[in-house]
């Protein structure tokens, strides 16, 4: 959760100053997302230098190359969010605390996609919903036809034609190609999320984790890292209290409390 601010807070661009000033020892802005943050209710966090999964970047780059770039170039209305089946929404309640959702995209690597959600009740509880679709398992063979000799309206014509109808829905449906699982949340994961939720440092935690990430001092003579090969994209999106539901990704993996909310999602295996 969002860690409140218990002594007076100021208002707009004074506190964002003020802000700056304690964090960096400058009069530079922060970027965006900190002043999101406080606008929240959440406590002033830690110098970006002491989170150690963006003491390295150069924070006001990506906030600059982000501004008004629609997140898919191919949909300029894409609000980013994911897309979960309509079954999987109705389980989150309506009064859910916090809610993230995360999706792990197929790639040349790895043929399936992994779609999740996970929620915190309004009684503290932690629940999830997890499909894992593996896009390269090869489907089962269609049913047989009725035998022969079987008229329609008899017990056997009537069995082969419900398997063929369950066979052409399962092939329509991710819900029954791909039964998911849905249940309360093991104690590993909910330690996870609530651990990355109260993390000051996510304050400073950029809505997606870049690729490449300019660098606050050069290092090797590049003023950029990259992030290693081999890995993929996370996908997510996350409502919780005092913010309106954002999107949030990564383009690998990395050391902030939002990817760690990502993946924590992602990797959730519901008891149930």
């Amino acid at each position: 959760m969002i860690m409140r601010a218990h002594a007076p807070t100021y208002g707009g661009l004074v506190l964002v100053t003020a802000l700056a000033t304690a964090l960096t020892g400058c009069q530079t802005p922060p970027p965006p997302q900190v002043g999101s943050w406080i606008a929240a209710g959440g406590m002033p966090p830690p110098p970006q230098g002491e989170c150690r999964g963006v003491a390295h970047m150069d924070l006001t780059r990506p906030a600059r190359e982000q501004a008004g770039r629609p997140r898919d170039p191919r949909n300029p209305d894409a609000t980013g969010f994911i897309d979960l089946p309509a079954s999987a929404e109705a389980l989150i309640p309506s009064d859910a605390l916090v809610v993230i959702r995360a999706r792990l995209p197929a790639t040349a690597q790895y043929q399936n996609e992994v779609v999740s959600v996970v929620w915190r009740s309004a009684d503290g509880n932690w629940s999830g919903w997890r499909q894992d679709r593996q896009f390269g398992a090869p489907p089962p063979p269609p049913p047989p036809p009725p035998p022969p000799g079987a008229a329609e309206g008899t017990p056997a014509y009537r069995a082969a034609m419900e398997a063929r109808d369950l066979y052409e829905r399962t092939q329509r449906d991710p819900d029954l190609r791909w039964p998911p699982r849905t249940g309360p949340l093991t104690a590993r994961t909910v330690q996870s999320l609530e651990t990355a939720l109260a993390d000051p440092c996510r304050a400073w935690d950029p809505a997606d984790f870049p690729f490449v990430q300019p660098l606050r001092r050069r290092e090797n003579g590049s003023d950029t890292r990259m992030c290693p090969p081999g890995g993929g994209r996370y996908l997510g999106d996350i409502t919780e209290p005092g913010r309106p539901r954002r999107a949030i990704s990564a383009a690998c993996i990395n050391d902030t409390p939002t990817y760690q909310l990502i993946s924590a999602t992602a990797d959730a295996e519901p008891e149930g």
